[in-house]
């Protein structure tokens, strides 16, 4: 008990603090009737405060189940899954591996929160850099998790959850062809020892939170490990969200849709504004479509596509975990190169 409290007491803080910053908005008839404090009531009264809690609890809600079942199924997929068999059956022709991939990020609803140490896995496995990257893009976007949330998130709306899913793909493609060409035989991984011995049965591993554990046979301490990977991945990933949800009805309630609308007549530097947001705010890809829905009735379609495709691919918690796994040629491709097909992808195909 005290180790765990030792490892992780900066997540169980984080639950605290997030446990009574609900308590005190949800509730603040309760505080101020408890603490008897004047000024406290009409703090708690204030109209934008209000605002403020009432919006952020409404995306809170909302995106909430999605960032439980979200890391629950990407859990139980990390332990029962072998990604590694599944890869053998990938053909070894680009144009029919690289689709492949695509598939595969449908068949393995993982977000991108843990996609960089999978993929880093895969490409130690040998299978192809171009795939493995396909596959790094695909799977935040084209997952059930993400569609079925992005789906709920904008009023039932297909036409939304549809053109999200075929840009999200068509991006992913495109990258993969250009890793194909420029980064066929070159070494994309930075050099780390590896601590974990293939010659014997039992391998010693280290997902994405940073737990060790030992893949075994005992299918109890199998689904044991599944449900504590996944609580600490649930608050790896809340805190970004709750941060970007947080961040979200602040930006509604202070400073209001004005500062976005007032760039409507330039659309470009909109769809970078909401590019620049998506990045900063680094929000799970299950759940940031509620976000993204606060912001639709001050942006038009492209910048609005541009926050739901460009945050699943590329924000700063993923580029600073590419950061430890791979060559800074690639991270800089890969940043480039997603950028730029996001913007051409929204004003021209939109």
């Amino acid at each position: 008990m005290l180790r765990l409290l030792k490892n992780y007491y900066v997540e169980i803080l984080l639950v605290f603090v997030l446990a009574s910053f609900i308590l005190f908005f949800s509730s603040d008839q309760f505080l101020a009737f408890e603490m008897d404090i004047s000024f406290l009531t009409s703090f708690t009264k204030n109209p934008q405060l209000q605002s403020l809690s009432t919006i952020f609890l409404s995306i809170f809600l909302e995106g909430l189940p999605f960032i439980l079942f979200g890391v629950f199924i990407s859990s139980f997929i990390h332990e029962f899954v072998n990604e590694n068999g599944l890869w053998r059956y990938v053909p070894k022709n680009p144009f029919l591996s690289i689709p492949m991939a695509i598939v595969l990020g449908f068949v393995l609803p993982i977000c991108e929160c843990g996609i960089v140490p999978i993929a880093r896995r895969l490409i130690e496995k040998k299978l192809p850099v171009y795939t493995a990257f396909t596959f790094l893009l695909a799977a935040p976007i084209v997952n059930p998790v993400t569609i079925f949330s992005t789906y709920i998130a904008f009023g039932n709306d297909w036409s939304m959850t549809i053109v999200r899913v075929a840009l999200g793909a068509g991006i992913a493609i495109v990258m993969g062809g250009l890793f194909y060409l420029f980064f066929q035989n070159i070494p994309v991984l930075k050099e780390i020892p590896n601590t974990c011995d293939h010659d014997h049965e039992s391998c010693c591993t280290t997902d994405q939170a940073g737990h060790e554990h030992s893949h075994t046979e005992n299918w109890r301490e199998r689904v044991e490990y599944a449900l504590h990977h996944a609580i600490f991945e649930f608050l790896n990933m809340g805190k970004y969200f709750v941060l970007g949800a947080f961040l979200a009805a602040c930006f509604q309630t202070f400073i209001g849709f004005s500062a976005i609308q007032s760039t409507g007549k330039y659309e470009w530097l909109s769809i970078v504004l909401l590019m620049g947001i998506a990045f900063g705010l680094s929000i799970c890809s299950s759940s940031d479509a509620f976000i993204a829905a606060s912001f639709r009735n001050a942006v038009g379609a492209a910048p609005l596509f541009a926050f739901l495709v460009y945050g699943p691919i590329m924000d700063l918690k993923n580029l600073l975990m590419m950061s430890g796994s791979f060559r800074p040629t690639v991270i800089w491709f890969f940043w480039s190169g997603t950028t730029v097909l996001t913007i051409v992808s929204v004003v021209f195909f939109l």
